[in-house]
């Protein structure tokens, strides 16, 4: 499973510019709204990530995982780093391709999709397309969509691993996912037919924030103020779409990123609003605190991923157990792989 990884821009001025009255003790208030009632800065400050399950939900399609760890920078290096860093050099995330979008992207951003590499997860990804019509689909799409595909015209050549069809297809399809809730929102995308059912992003980011209390008391500010968790029109601070491994399978996703501060600490929510497969939605909360430890100026940092999928619907027990062991296990790879980096940089 892949989850995704916090990604920054021009958030240098925000931190400078934001009121600095003083927070709460930020192991303090660590320990009231988190699963991590107890931690050890120096083991943080050390390269330690500590994982837990996060809240039981009442989704049954819902998950929630949440770590704690600590990068040996201040807070604005911090977000200077996760400004430059690109999880693309590091193959173990399998993502294979990443795409940043300006205020009003163009179509020719999504149709970077035609340099798709030629994995056997990108083979995979292309097949389920071109069976599209055919019977059940893996691929979350519209009716509308499948209809669209097999009504489409064969394009020029792409150069790369995904044929022309394939790949007009799905940067059309993205293109108007990705300009519908810049311009609109989460209530401006369309629902879409998968699995018997209909799925609606509003109502499933709406559901993982309802199991998950203590992250709306913590968030309720950020949450309200964008049109990814609420109600306002804000433009993001970044937005992006990717193509990734989900289970062997390639997919594509359109993301959001916004960011407020809060005293001296900054928040952010990260939300995944389409994937072709594999999830409906996924949110990634993340406070950043201000500590100093031996010295130093660091950044404490509070991370919770809630995630609805439609196979958690049918786990139970040990298999349930086990796919929230592989998120941890996941997420935890993505920390670490990006404190790495962190640390090599002065």
């Amino acid at each position: 499973m892949h989850l995704p990884r916090l990604k920054f821009v021009a958030l240098g001025a925000l931190a400078l510019t934001s009121a600095m009255s003083v927070s709460a003790d930020p192991l303090a208030e660590l320990s009231a709204v988190s699963a991590f009632k107890s931690v050890d800065l120096d083991k943080l400050a050390g390269g330690t990530v500590q994982i837990a399950r996060g809240p039981a939900m009442s989704l049954p399609r819902g998950l929630a995982v949440e770590s704690v760890y600590v990068v040996r920078k201040p807070v604005q290096k911090t977000l200077e780093l996760l400004v430059q860093w690109n999880p693309n050099k590091h193959p173990e995330l399998k993502v294979f391709l990443h795409t940043e979008l300006p205020a009003h992207p163009a179509l020719a951003e999504f149709q970077k999709i035609a340099s798709a590499p030629g994995n056997n997860a990108v083979k995979a990804f292309s097949a389920a397309t071109e069976k599209l019509g055919g019977g059940t689909s893996p691929l979350q799409l519209r009716n509308a969509d499948v209809k669209a595909f097999a009504g489409q015209a064969a394009a020029g050549a792409s150069g790369g691993a995904l044929p022309p069809k394939v790949a007009a297809f799905w940067s059309d399809l993205l293109f108007q996912r990705a300009r519908d809730f810049l311009s609109g929102g989460l209530q401006h995308l369309p629902a879409y037919e998968t699995g018997g059912e209909t799925i609606r992003p509003a109502d499933e980011i709406s559901r993982l924030l309802k199991d998950a209390p203590k992250v709306r008391e913590q968030f309720g500010a950020l949450i309200e103020a964008n049109p990814l968790t609420g109600g306002k029109l804000v433009a993001p601070q970044s937005a992006y779409w990717e193509m990734i491994d989900v289970d062997g399978q390639a997919a594509v996703n359109l993301g959001a990123l916004y960011v407020r501060a809060k005293g001296d600490a900054v928040q952010a929510v990260e939300g995944q609003y389409y994937c072709s497969g594999g999830y409906y939605a996924l949110l990634t909360f993340y406070q950043y605190w201000p500590v100093t430890i031996a010295g130093h100026d660091c950044t404490l940092i509070w991370r919770t991923d809630l995630i609805s999928a439609a196979e958690l619907a049918t786990l139970h027990g040990m298999e349930r157990m086990g796919s929230s062991t592989a998120m941890m296990r996941e997420t935890k790879k993505a920390i670490e792989t990006f404190l790495k980096d962190a640390a090599r940089t002065p």
